[in-house]
């Protein structure tokens, strides 16, 4: 399997941006079928970043019992006796029980020597055959989803992007060979997927670890223990059914299902009343285009026309799968949320901003382009003036317009949700039950709450590619111009959610200040004994080392904000603001002391000669200067951190700040504060 996904595609290394360059991949290689995983096991003990990618788009779209089954059976080829008898029972337990929480579809056989026998009892040799035999079982599905992300990268709507690229592009030294970059950013991965549903990831994290890939979450003393030993908490076992196969990218599962009796009094589920019959059609996939299309139409297709109805279909079907969860959203959470007073209308305001028009929107569309596949018999002619309609002009605006009131505030919902789970137990039992649901297809909150963000990352790639396979130019132009349209909203809601994200960790850093170690220079203390960072907008911000001396290095958060370089201290739950000096004598007798906030209307860089990851901070005034020796964490860290402050210092000029500072009052001479 490896090798195949090498040779087509799915995990090349062979271009700098796959998303892109496997777009123009040949027809051969589009249409070519998966028929073998045999060679899965060279890409999992090779390539463990590019698995734990196929993971998440296999956890975000399918059924994950049968990848991880198939994985956790093929390490019974490695086990001693000791080790199998151990395992097969977690195996068991895991997979193959009536009751367990990622059931696989057993061989009959061994489903019936398993109900008439114990697991421990049984021989090593039957355990490891047994294992093969669910194996086998699970690779016509394992192989399905290797194809359906193959099919999906080579159209840019995969995740995790961009550290697929960072290890693709690494140059392999002596230093940092490619197996140790594999294994770090798989790691810092692995580490992310913490939050997902714990006995999901204890099974991944198990296997990982099999290919020396280790995590913090795995790792610490509360996780000792069979990789299985914490399941679900309060999930209901009848509600975890398997998931059809998903034939594209996005969240699905049917709408809303009628709840059996016996459910608490903070159950979920919508009232039958509530049920909006337009949503009824979404219990179900939508059949894909060939199987509705006209057969003789169909033959009568070239390969690239083909291709566009391909990604017409997948533009149809991903919007009908949004659409789903965004009622999800709704109906589960939200309105059963205000219904029970768990949660203010003003509260659902701030949390699901714009949620029910945000749905509409999407609703329309959807309908939109139902209505096009009808009219056209499956077989889509024009696609251009719906989609522009859609995307441009003042329908755009309010689409960008909700749309990045809803994602930037996504960070901060996050949080306010994580915090009443934590400090109220009835919330926390809500949504615990609510998550538990089919139809959230083992999807925690913290999981569907960014749906909206990452379906407007898709719709410039599809529409592009839409675009490219078109042959009529004015159809083609107007494409284009809608993919442009999605590029700006975009681009303006990824600003729209950066600029949230940095007021928010303002605020915190706001709540944490410490000005106390400002005391030694009375003028800075004046000065800024109440600064205010939040009222200021903070550019850019991430650790640097800051060398005061060549024995004394200090590691600080680096804060850039319009005005000022501000370098913070962690010290316990405080960021400290505090002054540092190039010598003893110098502090007591409140001499030459360098200031943690660094005006930038008097700043110059350069870079040092000595090391590739540091540069020069100078402030300069009338009478001297002062140098501040800041290190990134790496070189390319370096150049981002100088160009962010030379944009910052560039900006100030054009906006007619002075350049340079009056000689400070009390000044002889001595280098002062660059900040008095």
């Amino acid at each position: 399997w490896g090798e195949f996904a090498l040779d087509h595609g799915a995990f090349g290394a062979q271009c700098s941006n796959p998303a892109m360059s496997i777009i123009g991949a040949e027809d051969e290689d589009f249409e070519n079928d998966l028929n073998d995983v045999s060679e899965y096991k060279n890409l999992l003990k090779d390539r463990p970043t590019h698995l734990l990618v196929f993971m998440q788009h296999v956890f975000l779209q399918f059924d994950p019992a049968p990848l991880l089954c198939y994985l956790h059976a093929d390490l019974f080829r490695t086990l001693s006796a000791k080790e199998t008898k151990k395992q097969f029972v977690e195996f068991y337990n895991t997979f193959l029980d009536k009751g367990a929480i990622l059931k696989v579809t057993v061989p009959p056989s061994v489903s019936n020597e398993l109900d008439r026998n114990r697991p421990d009892l049984l021989s090593e040799e039957t355990q490891r055959r047994y294992a093969q035999e669910v194996q086998s079982m699970q690779a016509s599905e394992v192989a399905k989803q290797l194809e359906d992300f193959r099919q999906k990268r080579m159209m840019g709507m995969t995740p995790n992007e961009a550290e697929l690229n960072d290890v693709e592009s690494h140059y392999p030294t002596d230093r940092i060979p490619m197996e140790m970059k594999e294994k770090s950013v798989a790691e810092n991965l692995l580490d992310k997927m913490s939050e997902m549903h714990q006995s999901i990831f204890s099974a991944v994290a198990f296997y990982m670890k099999h290919l020396g890939v280790k995590t913090r979450a795995v790792d610490s003393k509360k996780s000792k223990g069979g990789f299985f030993r914490s399941k679900l908490v309060k999930v209901n076992i009848d509600f975890l059914i398997p998931l059809p196969l998903a034939s594209f990218f996005s969240f699905e599962g049917p709408i809303l299902v009628p709840e059996a009796p016996g459910h608490s009094p903070t159950s979920p589920s919508p009232q039958l009343e509530e049920m909006d019959p337009r949503l009824l059609e979404f219990e179900h996939d939508p059949p894909n285009w060939r199987e509705l299309a006209c057969p003789e139409a169909l033959s009568c297709l070239s390969k690239k026309e083909i291709k566009r109805q391909e990604v017409i279909n997948e533009l149809f079907a991903t919007e009908h799968a949004h659409v789903r969860m965004l009622s999800v959203l709704q109906m589960v959470f939200s309105k059963p949320l205000e219904r029970e007073e768990l949660l203010t209308s003003t509260e659902l305001a701030t949390i699901f901003p714009s949620l029910d028009e945000i749905h509409e929107m999407h609703y329309n569309f959807y309908e939109n382009l139902k209505k096009l596949r009808l009219e056209d018999n499956f077989i889509v002619k024009s696609i251009s003036t719906t989609v522009l309609n859609r995307f441009g002009g003042t329908e755009g605006e309010w689409f960008q317009k909700l749309t990045a009131r809803f994602c930037s505030h996504q960070t901060w919902a996050l949080d306010q949700i994580k915090s009443r789970q934590k400090k109220e137990p009835r919330f926390n039992s809500f949504i615990q039950e609510a998550e538990s649901k089919p139809q959230c297809r083992r999807l925690q909150l913290k999981d569907i709450i960014p749906i909206e963000m990452q379906r407007v990352t898709k719709y410039p790639l599809l529409l592009e590619n839409i675009a490219k396979n078109t042959e009529d130019l004015a159809e083609k132009e107007k494409i284009k111009q809608s993919a442009e349209c999605c590029r700006k909203i975009l681009n303006h809601v990824n600003d729209e959610v950066k600029e949230m994200e940095n007021l928010l960790n303002l605020k915190d850093y706001q709540r944490r200040l410490d000005t106390s170690g400002l005391k030694p220079s009375t003028e800075l203390y004046a000065e800024y004994k109440n600064i205010d960072l939040t009222l200021k907008k903070m550019l850019y911000e991430g650790p640097l080392t800051w060398k005061v001396t060549k024995e004394k290095a200090i590691e600080v958060q680096c804060v850039l904000l319009g005005d000022l370089l501000v370098l913070l201290q962690k010290q316990d739950d405080k960021m400290v603001l505090k002054c540092q000096s190039k010598s003893n004598i110098a502090v007591q007798e409140g001499k030459q002391m360098l200031s943690p906030i660094i005006k930038l209307d008097s700043v110059f860089l350069r870079e040092v000669a000595t090391d590739r990851k540091a540069f020069y901070v100078i402030f300069t005034w009338d009478s001297g200067a002062q140098i501040y020796e800041l290190v990134a964490q790496s070189v390319g860290e370096r150049t981002i951190w100088t160009n962010v402050i030379k944009s910052a210092v560039d900006d100030l000029k054009k906006s007619g700040a002075p350049m340079r500072l009056p000689l400070p009052l009390g000044a002889g001479g001595v280098p002062l504060s660059p900040s008095t």
